[in-house]
């Protein structure tokens, strides 16, 4: 088979979650169990939740610029709870080699690969 030869068209999705990881270090609590559905909401709950969220938001606009710097066809979409980047021209394993040479870690965005194969071909 001709390794130029296309079956299937990968569609690559980088979902940003503002506040949520995939994994927390053990003494790291979501910033809003501080603050919903709690009696006698401190100040310093409201101010670890802008902290938490000013790092967060930074974090993800440096991954969203990390790659569209390094790829320039991407379908950004942003929702209440996350930010979206999905293509089908960049492969996944580029994007979290370039993600990973910045520092970034695989708990800090959630990376969804989906195959469609191409009409027809066998």
């Amino acid at each position: 088979m001709k390794p130029d030869n296309v079956t299937c068209v990968q569609r690559t999705r980088f979902y940003f979650y503002f506040f949520e990881k995939k994994e927390r270090l053990p003494d790291e609590r979501q910033p809003l169990d501080y603050i919903v559905r709690v009696r006698d909401v401190k100040p310093e709950a409201l101010r670890y939740f802008s902290e938490f969220m000013h790092k967060r938001l930074a974090r993800i606009a440096d991954m969203m610029e990390i790659l569209e710097n390094a790829h320039d066809d991407w379908a950004i979409t942003g929702t209440k709870n996350h930010i979206l980047m999905e293509t089908e021209t960049f492969d996944f394993n580029d994007a979290l080699r370039v993600l990973n040479e910045h520092g970034f870690h695989d708990d800090e965005f959630i990376l969804k690969v989906e195959y469609t194969r191409l009409w027809g071909v066998l």
